[in-house]
């Protein structure tokens, strides 16, 4: 293995590198994103009631729970006994699962209820639109980790009829100029992505009066992208502060919903005050806004959500950090306009052939044949 490594470039080591990484961030990304669908779907289920001609979702969920359940402990119980009585235990299992469904379906309601609403209105997760939000965010993440690892490879979508007309000699040049196109397009798209974001989500000034010279009545010219960036890296640093002062919130909410107890009757106004007063909101918003978040400490058994909220700007919190999710796309496309630029440079230094049926061999299909050859030989 170190001789193989020993012979190959440091463009193909960091195309190597780089495609392990993807890999392993895509694997990673893929079970979160199935993670957050199996959460949200099962308290949906089991915090819906069940009621005669209406809906029934949660007999539906609750029998298809108890069958699995009952099924995996019956194959189990008797997977080293004859195959006819495994599959008549296990069949049998899981027919009364399905069954015992409805033994159950009140059970749990107001208690799954209680945490699914507290995820979805009341933690962090409600910052990006609670566990479906995440799931639907992890899902654009996957789809570009995709894309970044099929430009690795060469495996992008491309338009390559006209370099298949071209004379054998022209075929290259052809190539690279293709490469250099998806390239440059990714590139502008990256930036032209990210100027959108912050003039329509982050409410960038778009123009501003000319200076100096040009500062004509009257006449505006283009904001900078430095003062764009300016305005954004401003916003972020207050999301992120709201983000933080949530998460405190969370430790106080997470014991009392695994009690059990109601997330939104716990925190009193002078444990809101206090909490309040525990950080320095007045850093990033106005002195005026942040004092009139401040509950009438006359009112001692007056409760709140436990939700955070957004000083000054007449705005929920609730989908907060979706817009610096936003970013993951501009920035996708970055990666991949790197990733471009790097396939382009293995191809001009010889490390990379340009084959146009390449994309459509299997390329691990073509190692395990490989591999069997050389175990028969031996």
């Amino acid at each position: 293995m170190a001789g193989k490594d020993e012979g190959r470039s440091a463009l193909q080591k960091i195309d190597d590198g780089w495609q392990r990484l993807e890999s392993r961030l895509c694997a990673g990304v893929l079970v979160a994103e199935i993670a957050s669908l199996t959460i949200w779907i099962a308290l949906k289920g089991l915090s819906s009631d069940y009621k005669a001609g209406e809906n029934a979702s949660g007999l539906v969920f609750r029998s298809l729970l108890s069958a699995a359940l009952l099924g995996v402990a019956a194959h189990l119980a008797t997977r080293k006994q004859p195959e006819k009585l495994h599959r008549a235990v296990t069949t049998t299992a899981v027919i009364l699962g399905l069954v015992m469904g409805r033994l159950w379906v009140h059970a749990g309601v107001l208690y799954a209820s209680n945490i699914l609403n507290f995820l979805q209105n009341a933690s962090a997760l409600m910052l990006i639109g609670g566990l479906r939000g995440l799931a639907t965010r992890l899902t654009l993440w996957v789809a570009l980790l995709g894309a970044s690892l099929a430009t690795s490879r060469g495996r992008h979508i491309n338009v390559d009829v006209l370099v298949r007309y071209v004379p054998e000699k022209l075929r290259l040049p052809a190539a690279l100029v293709g490469q250099v196109a998806a390239m440059i397009v990714c590139f502008f798209g990256a930036l032209g992505f990210a100027d959108y974001i912050a003039i329509s989500v982050y409410r960038a000034d778009a123009t501003q009066p000319c200076p100096g010279e040009r500062g004509e009545k009257g006449k505006t010219c283009d904001t900078s992208a430095g003062a764009k960036a300016a305005t954004v890296v401003h916003e972020v640093g207050s999301d992120f502060f709201l983000l933080g002062r949530q998460a405190s919130l969370d430790l106080g909410s997470w014991p009392i919903v695994l009690a059990g107890k109601p997330y939104d009757k716990w925190l009193t106004a002078a444990e809101w005050n206090t909490w309040l007063d525990g950080a320095d909101w007045k850093a990033h918003f106005s002195p005026t806004a942040v004092d009139a978040l401040h509950m009438d400490a006359s009112q001692p058994t007056a409760t709140r959500m436990p939700q955070v909220a957004v000083p000054g700007t007449g705005e929920q919190a609730r989908g907060l950090l979706v817009r610096e999710l936003d970013f993951v796309f501009p920035f996708g496309l970055l990666v991949i306009a790197l990733k471009f630029a790097l396939r382009i440079a293995l191809i001009l230094t010889g490390a990379v052939k340009i084959d146009l049926d390449s994309a459509h061999a299997d390329e691990e299909l073509a190692n395990a044949q490989e591999r069997d050859a050389k175990e028969a030989a031996t």
